[in-house]
């Protein structure tokens, strides 16, 4: 199957019906082989010309200690709007709603975890992210929204990549994860791991891609390795969904409206 869906040729590929079966069952997809070889090189050159060679470039307080970010809106590049408008469509596709609901971007990021080893004193960028939802970080009315974190690099665990709690989506929002204080969200919800087995942390190829829902729990956990840790990130949600007038980590809510749909020039409907 895996060899069934690699894009040799530098085309996007379809997102397949047990991939679709498998989000809506789980709360989470791996897409091998999601992006084309030539466009995962290109982007991680971008990001090692726009962040230096090891991602380091402007390194963020040692209190955000999750990974190195760096904000691209690429909606309107060569490279990036492809990739994006593609993450459009299968979005659409792994939200499966019945109603004819699109898919609004919300943004797009290169994300560089440190190595832990040699993490300069005084930053942060190389520790792990413990186990939260999104979805409370998002200022959104509703629940469908969906990250695609794209490897950059072939990845072991050891990394500091990807793990889920399976079928977590469906106990709905269980708070913001600053809100743990020096704890996680399974502190809260001891419960859930009564029902809800870890995926573990993945291993990566260079080009795939885990997507999952924003009501997924999940964690990340530090870079033990001697390498960064290199991805590229975009957020997506349903098209209907509506500002609560909250503040929200992923996005500036300037000039937005209570109770309304996002406006379409800063977050066009992509899928």
């Amino acid at each position: 199957m895996e060899a069934q869906l690699a894009a040799t040729d530098g085309a996007f590929r379809d997102v397949t019906p047990e991939e679709i079966t498998h989000y809506q069952q789980f709360g989470w997809v791996k897409l091998r082989s999601f992006i084309p070889r030539d466009k995962v090189d290109a982007l991680l050159a971008m990001a090692k010309d726009r962040m230096g060679e090891r991602g380091d470039r402007n390194l963020p307080p040692e209190a955000f200690t999750y990974f190195n970010p760096l904000t691209l809106r690429g909606l309107n590049d060569p490279l990036l709007g492809p990739i994006i408008a593609h993450c459009g469509q299968i979005a659409r596709s792994l939200m499966a709603r019945r109603a004819p609901v699109g898919i609004r971007y919300f943004t797009d990021f290169f994300a560089v975890k440190q190595p832990t080893k040699k993490r300069r004193a005084g930053v942060g960028g190389a520790g792990g992210s413990d186990w939260h939802q999104d979805y409370a970080a998002s200022a959104s009315d509703r629940s469908g929204g969906m990250v695609f974190w794209a490897a950059l690099t072939g990845m072991p665990p050891e990394n500091g990549t990807m793990a889920f709690l399976n079928g977590s989506h469906r106990y709905g929002a269980m708070g913001h994860y600053a809100t743990y204080g020096n704890g996680n969200l399974l502190d809260s919800y001891p419960e859930l791991l009564d029902n809800c087995s870890s995926s573990g942390n993945l291993s990566y190829s260079a080009g795939d891609v885990t997507v999952h829902s924003n009501l997924t729990v999940h964690s990340a956990g530090a870079n033990l390795t001697d390498d960064p840790r290199w991805t590229y990130i975009v957020i997506v949600n349903p098209a209907d969904a509506c500002w609560t007038g909250g503040p929200a980590d992923a996005f500036q809510t300037d000039g937005l409206t209570l109770h309304k749909e996002l406006p379409g020039d800063r977050f066009p409907i992509i899928g």
